[in-house]
């Protein structure tokens, strides 16, 4: 009996309910039918008798879409150059634990910068006031409560219908917050569809003058705070994916900063956007959909802070509110490091990545937008050894709910910081 044999009769005595439905066309808007009850213990068994290759494996259980995994796409795996591979090398890629970008169809994009003019000197402190009330406001019962629940989903990979479910309960958890606010603060909030099934979702406190009002520019550039909403288990798409902490916890890092800004009646002077990106782990094409629709309709971006992975603390380590300092803006992070040591009641500290590597602010880096990420930790000594697994959940002892705390506290200062406070 053939290798091929073998994999279907083990899938027809281990799962019998595996069909080429499981899978459909990314090109189609329709999501995965991804049936939950598919065990590792399956998909180790058809990885251990074809050659480990997870392509292999997709072929398999999905032979009426097999042909997409042929489809061309250009990856930058971080730290090197560019080159074409296909849709199935992304599973290669992921199963191997490399991360990568996929510029399929916006070379132009990474080509040339499309924002050159940077500032190289940013403003000193002068809300501390008003930060630190809004920060007195944060809590971590909210924190709990809403990862409880973004976890729970199967997984929230951005073909999957899970992944469709996780995107629109932010979406209905930003409106509920929004609901409580105060009548004087605006705040808008879309949808932003993408050529796959999973939106991204985006929050926008508007300017207090009004958009067209004389006290402002219509070109003032805007503050973004982000995280992805994601998550994947590198082994297979079809497998559980809790991601607590990648990227759970920058998800409702962000999330509770936000609530609290509501609560305490932010009104910016400029507007200040709270991203929650889809598809991060699929080459950050979520971020790289909002940037491009960002250049075309030549909106100003001043600053971004993206927030991927903030709650995991290793036995015998110092918590400490990390910034990554390769890759990004180095004034921006100079003062965002400065900002989060007077908001922050954690050591501040700034940690390399490989060259290349990144999380969805490379989106707006790589096009010349100022741009800078915030961590949990030295990813190249402290990283999260659970990330991409089943085991990425928030009950494990080393995943602190006060470390992310702090994060929300860096937060809601680079809001206020930067956006301005109205009273």
């Amino acid at each position: 009996m053939n290798s091929r044999m073998k994999a279907i009769l083990s899938i027809s005595l281990l799962f019998p309910f595996v069909s080429a439905s499981i899978f459909r066309s990314p090109n189609s808007q329709q999501a995965l039918q991804v049936n939950p009850q598919i065990s590792e213990a399956l998909i180790d068994h058809l990885l251990a008798i074809h050659d480990d290759d997870p392509v292999k494996v997709m072929r398999l259980v999905d032979p009426a879409n097999a042909a997409e995994l042929d489809e061309p796409r250009l990856l930058q795996v971080f730290g090197k150059e560019a080159v074409w591979m296909t849709e199935g090398d992304k599973l290669r890629l992921r199963k191997k634990g490399l991360s990568f970008m996929d510029l399929t169809g916006r070379e132009h994009l990474f080509g040339a910068k499309v924002s050159s003019a940077k500032q190289t000197t940013w403003p000193d402190l002068r809300y501390q006031e008003k930060v630190k009330e809004v920060n007195q406001l944060l809590k971590i019962d909210e924190m709990k409560y809403n990862l409880g629940n973004l976890t729970s989903f199967h997984n929230r990979y951005y073909r999957s219908e899970f992944g469709v479910q996780s995107s629109r309960w932010i979406y209905d958890k930003v409106i509920q917050i929004i609901s409580n606010a105060p009548p004087n603060v605006y705040i808008s909030v879309e949808t932003f569809t993408h050529t796959f099934p999973q939106p991204s979702v985006i929050a926008r406190f508007e300017p207090t003058f009004g958009r067209l009002s004389e006290r402002r520019d219509f070109t003032s550039p805007c503050v973004i705070i982000g995280a992805h909403q994601d998550s994947a288990n590198y082994k297979s798409p079809i497998l559980p994916a809790p991601g607590a902490d990648d990227d759970g916890s920058g998800t409702v890092t962000i999330l509770e900063a936000f609530r609290a800004l509501v609560e305490a009646g932010f009104r910016p002077e400029l507007p200040v956007e709270f991203h929650w990106y889809a598809a991060e782990e699929a080459g950050l094409l979520g971020s790289q959909e909002v940037v491009e629709e960002y250049v075309k309709h030549q909106k100003q971006v001043g600053a971004m802070l993206q927030f991927d992975m903030t709650a995991y603390v290793p036995p015998d380590v110092t918590p400490t509110v990390t910034f990554i300092t390769t890759d990004v803006d180095t004034p921006l992070t100079n003062w965002g490091m400065a900002m989060a040591s007077e908001y922050s009641s954690s050591p501040v500290a700034g940690a390399e990545l490989f060259v290349g590597a990144g999380s969805d602010h490379m989106s707006w880096h790589q096009t010349g937008f100022p741009a800078i990420s915030a961590s949990e930790g030295d990813p190249l000594k402290d990283l999260n050894p659970h990330i991409h697994t089943v085991m990425d959940r928030m009950d494990l002892k080393e995943f602190s709910f006060e470390h992310a705390l702090e994060f929300s506290k860096v937060a809601v200062g680079f809001a206020v910081e930067l956006g301005g406070w109205v009273n």
